[in-house]
């Protein structure tokens, strides 16, 4: 059991040494190091509620404690104490002292929001999950902050009410403790899980929200392109940051396989592309270190056939070679469905150089050789908007609608976001299930809307945006000192043992000026594509070594530091791009301030637990540190 269970009759001051015994043993069994420190805040807790109990005469002996519930997965994290009732659970996390921190409100708003929506007795059940951070000292004060009732002993009793209150059946209690808990996986873990086992975790807002119903929609149109309509089909997916696209991606691509590979025994009959060099090698570095699979699983099958090495590159591909294999030569893929990962950064004529066509034209291309074969193709485009920052991808969109007036025999199903976007003659079918827009990413919180506002200026939006997503638990910190930096980092690292994080910072940041701020010469933000899986699986906690947005992009980390470098800073009340930097890049792009503002955005939105604004003590950022200091602090 993932907490030690005890009946309220149990809390007297008599039992205190025993209960404590029971707490060190139930942490000792989980390999974690119980210190004096923790001895005293048990102590203290028990202490408070027994006098809490005793001033409450009425409450029921049949109610039951839950002590210490190790969260599984979650490097450690756990509350201190919950209360089971027949229609709720109450959490009440204790701190000895008199006045409250963020991270305190934070760390319990985190515990409020993860049980509500990873936890499958909690949510099944419709169980109302409250809250409290609970000051033991006499000297505290209640309050309520971000949604958050402060309680003490002055106030907690009228506040709980809980002689009011039917306790939970021994029988349910035990049914929550032995009950599932799955956190919402970044793209790593997830694509790792679903390479083993065939599936994602059973998260309720995954397996009933908008995932579900794109993969569902999609399979259905790759299965009556096949079947039914056996023509070509373009399909494009969108949704915010954050919202799993690339899950849709890989799950659609996993069943497909799987599908065919178990009714037809063809061993790949779906890739999955992308011209995200990065994401590639993360992904298959993952499915590289796969060992133990489902038995009779396509994975299984190409395991075998490549003996184990590069199995990730059987079903997860980059644009390069892509192109390199099928372009401009009469090869035709043996699959027939191909998943193309953000397809908004696709490269114009010009960037294509001597294939003489534009991405998309070079796919529909590729396509239309496995329509001609195989008498049906798909393909499935994911994209996000505003994530522009390569030279050649400025067009975006226009580029798929340019290709599409040069293959009008194309079936084309999009969200409505794009229909009137898309003026081209192809049959089109507009369906919303094809666009995501809940960010999945911790505890479903949406920080694009914050970085709309901030990057737009609009202080009044930015602060809105900010306080939704601090009552969920975000949790944002704003410095201009790297050691302090280091120092939230252990702070957050003491909560969560697991936690990743790193350094990101903007391709065009003054790398120089950074070596001296951070007093380390060695210090760069180049990753190599080949290097960005062991970067982010391991070297990112090293902080020596930043991620560019070109690394980053479609990747995440929990609590990444995110670095303004000098490259785009504020003056005069508005976003500018560093005379240098303009000069050097302006002729490469269109619009060059754009594509500062897009890296900006990239950088903004890689976190899934809170991050760290890290704006360093140059000159010319002081205007920018006053504007993120008015929202922000």
């Amino acid at each position: 059991m993932n907490l030690v269970l005890e009946n309220i009759k149990s809390i007297k001051k008599e039992n205190i040494e025993n209960l404590i015994q029971k707490f060190w043993d139930h942490l000792n069994e989980h390999g974690f190091e119980v210190g004096d420190s923790q001895i005293r805040a048990w102590k203290d807790c028990l202490i408070f509620l027994e006098d809490m109990f005793e001033k409450s005469s009425e409450i029921k002996d049949s109610l039951y404690i839950g002590f210490e519930y190790l969260l599984p997965f979650e490097g450690g994290r756990r509350p201190d104490v919950i209360l089971f009732f027949a229609n709720k659970i109450v959490v009440l996390e204790f701190k000895a002292k008199e006045i409250y921190e963020e991270s305190d409100i934070e760390q319990a708003i985190g515990y409020r929001e993860d049980l509500k929506n990873y936890h499958k007795e909690t949510y099944l059940n419709n169980l109302e999950v409250e809250t409290y951070l609970v000051l033991t000292n006499e000297n505290a004060k209640p309050e309520i902050v971000n949604g958050i009732e402060v309680l003490t002993a002055e106030n907690i009793n009228e506040v709980l009410k809980i002689e009011e209150l039917q306790p939970m059946s021994k029988e349910k209690v035990i049914d929550w403790c032995d009950s599932k808990y799955e956190p919402a996986p970044n793209v790593i873990d997830a694509t790792l899980r679903l390479f083993k086992e065939g599936n994602l975790p059973y998260i309720k807002n995954i397996a009933e929200g908008d995932i579900e119903k794109a993969v569902k929609k999609v399979k259905s149109i790759i299965h009556n392109n096949e079947v039914s309509y056996k023509g070509k089909s373009l399909v494009f997916v969108s949704g915010v940051p954050g919202a799993g696209k690339t899950l849709v991606a890989l799950k659609t691509l996993y069943d497909y396989n799987n599908y065919k590979y178990e009714k037809y025994n063809i061993p790949l009959s779906a890739v999955y592309l992308s011209g995200n060099g990065p994401l590639v090698n993360v992904l298959c570095t993952q499915l590289d270190n796969i060992h133990d699979v489902e038995e009779n699983s396509f994975v299984r099958n190409a395991m075998l056939s490549k003996r184990g090495k590069n199995i990730g590159k059987t079903f997860i591909r980059g644009v390069r070679s892509f192109k390199s294999s099928y372009l401009g030569n009469n090869i035709v893929p043996d699959f027939n469905v191909i998943f193309f990962d953000e397809a908004q950064r696709a490269w114009d004529q010009e960037k294509m150089g001597s294939y003489n066509i534009s991405e998309p034209e070079g796919l529909l291309s590729v396509g239309n050789k496995i329509f001609n074969k195989k008498g049906n193709a798909t393909i499935v485009c994911f994209i996000g908007d505003g994530q522009v920052i390569h030279e050649g991808e400025e067009k975006g969109i226009e580029l798929w609608i340019e290709a599409l007036k040069k293959n009008q025999d194309w079936k084309l199903h999009i969200p409505s976001k794009y229909k009137d976007e898309f003026k081209v003659k192809n049959r089109i079918e507009v369906n919303d299930e094809l666009f995501l827009d809940v960010s999945i990413r911790n505890n479903f919180i949406d920080v694009s809307k914050f970085t709309e506002a901030i990057l737009d200026m609009n202080t009044v939006i930015a602060k809105e945006e900010l306080l939704k997503m601090k009552e969920k638990g975000f949790s944002i910190r704003l410095t201009r000192n790297f050691d302090h930096c280091k120092s939230i980092i252990k702070e957050q690292c003491e909560i969560n043992k697991i936690l990743t994080y790193g350094m990101l910072i903007s391709s065009k940041a003054n790398v120089y000026k950074m070596k001296d701020i951070l007093n380390n010469q060695k210090f760069n933000s180049f990753i190599k594509d080949t290097d960005a899986g062991r970067w982010f699986l391991k070297e990112s906690k090293n902080l020596t070594t930043a991620a560019s947005e070109f690394a980053c992009q479609g990747l995440e980390l929990d609590y990444p530091i995110v670095c303004f470098g000098g490259d785009y800073f504020i003056q005069g009340g508005e976003f500018k791009v560093d005379r240098g930097v303009l000069a050097k890049y302006k002729d490469k792009f269109y619009v060059f301030n754009t594509i500062v503002k897009n890296i900006y955005r990239v950088l903004l939105t890689r976190s899934r637990k809170g991050m760290i604004i890290f704006i360093p003590d140059m000159r010319e950022l002081d205007e920018t540190y006053e504007y993120f200091e008015k929202i922000v602090l």
